[in-house]
């Protein structure tokens, strides 16, 4: 766990309007695929914290997802905690690794791409909206043949919004009690002010085993484990 002030270099659009920044990599920090950090800009004063999740982490910087708030500009100093959360895991023996988001921007599964290559997996990308600097041999596929995906792969990570979640069966094809056919991890993205202290119960989320939080007990889950599937 770490706690840093550092400055935002710079802001970005991504597309389709989103604004996401990048800031130096602090100092012995480990951050998994789908963890996330806590930050607030201790000049303007912010009520809450807002959680980064990175679609870049190289030695010396972080590039962050967007969105981040509109207040955010190049020079802020911004108080990092973190990282929280569970985050994803790539089964060590994968080699066919697909990659899924059907309603938000993939940017926040980008840091699996380089895990996925360290392996030499071959990668698929199922997504609306293109990242600019995809690397070119990440083949790409709409959502429209998401159902193809787990047929092929070795190991399948999707990023949902919360809302987005009693839909997805259907979006994959399955019947009410059908399994996935290989390993399957959701980032289940919303609301997560508190980064698990105060459990406010504005991020939960349903397993089989009760009443969960994304904040702390994901955001990244089984997806066998989710009951609202």
């Amino acid at each position: 766990m770490i706690e840093a002030g550092l400055e935002l270099l710079d802001v970005r659009l991504e597309g389709e309007g989103l604004v996401g920044g990048r800031i130096a990599c602090p100092p012995r920090l480990v951050l998994k695929p789908g963890q996330y950090l806590l930050a607030h800009a201790p000049a303007l004063a912010e009520t809450l914290p807002t959680p980064l999740f990175p679609s870049r982490v190289a030695a010396t910087e972080l590039i962050l997802a967007p969105p981040l708030p509109p207040a955010w500009l190049p020079g802020t100093l911004l108080k990092l905690h973190g990282p929280h959360g569970k985050g994803f895991s790539l089964p060590p023996n994968a080699r066919r690794v697909a990659l899924a988001t059907l309603d938000v921007h993939p940017l926040r599964l980008l840091p699996l791409i380089d895990c996925a290559l360290e392996q030499k997996c071959e990668i698929v990308l199922v997504t609306p909206l293109i990242p600019s600097d995809l690397r070119p041999e990440i083949e790409v596929l709409s959502p429209a043949q998401l159902p193809e995906a787990p047929g092929w792969a070795d190991y399948l990570a999707l990023d949902l919004p919360i809302g987005s979640l009693p839909t997805l069966r259907r979006r994959l094809e399955l019947d009410s009690n059908q399994s996935l056919p290989c390993p399957a991890e959701i980032l289940v993205t919303g609301p997560m002010p508190c980064g698990g202290v105060a459990e406010c119960g504005v991020c939960a989320v349903k397993t089989r085993r009760g009443w969960t939080f994304a904040c702390k007990d994901g955001p990244v889950y089984d997806f066998n484990s989710l009951e609202t599937l």
